[in-house]
């Protein structure tokens, strides 16, 4: 009873708040931007998604993180066995056959392979007891995290496969990467960026080029970019209103409650909204900051940074999308996209940080 006591006292309200006000800044947006408030709609679902993110996030609490990193090597084994299905039985949607039918709704892996993948990372980089990490454990390290990209490659989800890069980077500099690997890792990368073009299909190098660019084709590939940077600026200080931006009710903005959301609730919040909502980004930031630091061991202080790097990829991408800054990659903004997939791995990932949190002083 006394370690519960304390494991209770551990908690942090204020970051489960953070996140609850995240996840309802998103029901309001999607609610404004879609129609319908029944199970069946977009908001019903995302509602019941919420349901079982919160449900995740509860079991993933009460069982210490170091059940779920003693068990990696079956877990990961399992999340690549899921992937690998998804290539032979999985659906198909806006061409990335990247999802699975659970009755009457989809799933898709890859969202929680990468958690699974900062939790594989860290436990085997932290059983190094040198300061620097060898040459063949990197490659070991670059085979966990790259198995799965490459499995998310093939789905033909490519926004997807890039977040497991900073995963990788990140809990590599943190366990210990030498100069003289930084340097190969630079010059791999220069190799890599021209031959990865020339990998690329032509809507995806358009949309890289409509970054530059949108007017070159704004009825296609600028379409979007154009469109989102119009709500983003008419929304002013105070924005438009609930359900009166013209950019996300009249339809002009695609994807207005999932990829281009942060538009869409930037046009009816303005100014004022969306630096609500980034403060409250950088608050759950800090404290995932903070957990790393004071987490009581090296894989609990790995996974909380593991889990940041990711966290914040994902909100500088979709918001720099948003802003027309940064290409189209499909990667949803962090508890507030629609999506069940995105939320429920959202909520885990928090889960298993609060728990380091909690058990920071607990033998």
């Amino acid at each position: 009873m006394k370690v519960n006591q304390r494991l209770m006292l551990s908690f942090d309200w204020i970051w489960f708040l953070a996140l609850l006000a995240l996840a309802g800044a998103g029901l309001l947006a999607i609610g404004s931007t879609t129609l319908g408030t029944g199970l069946s709609s977009y908001l019903g679902r995302q509602a019941l998604y919420l349901c079982i993110a919160l449900v995740a996030y509860l079991v993933l609490l009460y069982f210490d993180y170091h059940l779920y990193s003693d068990y990696i090597s079956l877990i990961y084994l399992s999340g690549v066995a899921l992937l690998a299905l998804v290539l032979v039985a999985g659906r198909t949607v806006h061409n990335n056959k990247s999802w699975i039918g659970l009755g009457g709704m989809a799933f898709q892996p890859s969202e929680l392979v990468k958690l699974v993948v900062i939790v594989a990372l860290a436990k085997y980089f932290s059983e190094s007891d040198r300061e620097d990490l060898e040459l063949r454990e990197l490659i070991i390290g670059g085979v966990i995290a790259f198995l799965p990209m490459i499995l998310v490659i093939l789905q033909g989800d490519l926004g997807t496969a890039i977040t497991f890069v900073p995963i990788y980077a990140a809990l590599s500099i943190m366990g210990g990467l030498r100069r003289k690997h930084i340097v190969v890792f630079v010059l791999a990368g220069a190799i890599a960026i021209p031959a990865g073009w020339m990998m690329l299909k032509d809507y995806q190098k358009s949309r890289i080029q409509t970054v530059f660019d949108p007017s070159n084709d704004p009825r296609h590939v600028g379409y979007q970019t154009i469109q989102s940077k119009i709500a983003v600026g008419s929304g002013r200080f105070l924005g438009k209103g609930f359900g009166q931006g013209s950019q996300g009710q009249l339809g002009f903005l695609p994807a207005r409650h999932t990829d281009f959301v942060f538009a869409a609730w930037a046009e009816e919040r303005g100014f004022a909204g969306s630096a609500a909502v980034l403060g409250l980004f950088i608050l759950v930031a800090l404290r995932l900051l903070k957990g790393a630091r004071e987490a009581k061991d090296k894989v609990g202080a790995m996974i909380c940074a593991g889990v940041l790097t990711l966290f914040w990829f994902h909100i500088t991408i979709n918001i720099g999308m948003g802003l027309g800054l940064l290409p189209i990659a499909g990667i949803p903004l962090p508890f507030v996209s629609a999506g069940g997939s995105s939320l429920v791995s959202s909520f885990a990932a928090m889960g298993i940080c609060m728990n380091i949190k909690m058990r920071r002083y607990v033998n």
